[in-house]
């Protein structure tokens, strides 16, 4: 059976749920919702702390650790940039970048700077700086690809 075109089509065109992102150190949470729903969960945030807290309290009153992945391990602070291959020499030029990292560390350390690319962004360029000479790349037989910089006197 056809659709009647007699009837209008009417595409509910409501504004987006409000939403407020706030970052704490390397924790990050976004509440969402309608404007008032937002309002009054952030008037009751107190008490909602407290309630997972208690939640993820385990017997004998040890609480559980709760930290992000990317605060398991220390990354490097780098400067904020918008250009993914500079992102990459920054962290790569670090102590943190002397051991050889694979593509998933460097989003990682990327993303614990606030520096976002996608995966395909991310390979294209490594790709592309190894290319240009300035990081080394080499498959390591646990780990895949991993990635240093090319210091001056290396061997290509």
């Amino acid at each position: 059976m056809q659709p009647s075109l007699s009837k209008p089509f009417v595409i509910n065109m409501s504004r987006p749920p409000f939403r407020i992102r706030v970052r704490i150190g390397q924790v990050e949470v976004e509440i969402g919702g309608d404007r008032e729903e937002v309002i009054s969960t952030l008037d009751e945030l107190g008490g909602i702390v407290g309630k997972v807290q208690d939640a993820f309290k385990l017997e004998g009153g040890t609480n559980l650790s709760l930290k992000p992945r990317a605060v398991m391990e220390d990354f490097p602070k780098i400067p904020v940039t918008n250009q993914c291959s500079e992102a990459v020499i920054s962290l790569l030029s670090t102590d943190w970048g002397k051991t050889p990292r694979t593509l998933s560390e460097i989003r990682e350390a990327m993303e614990a700077n606030a520096i976002f690319f996608p995966k395909t962004t991310l390979s294209g360029v490594l790709v592309w700086l190894v290319k240009k000479n300035k990081i080394r790349r080499w498959k390591d037989k646990r780990r895949g690809y991993v990635y240093t910089i090319h210091e001056v006197g290396d061997d290509g």
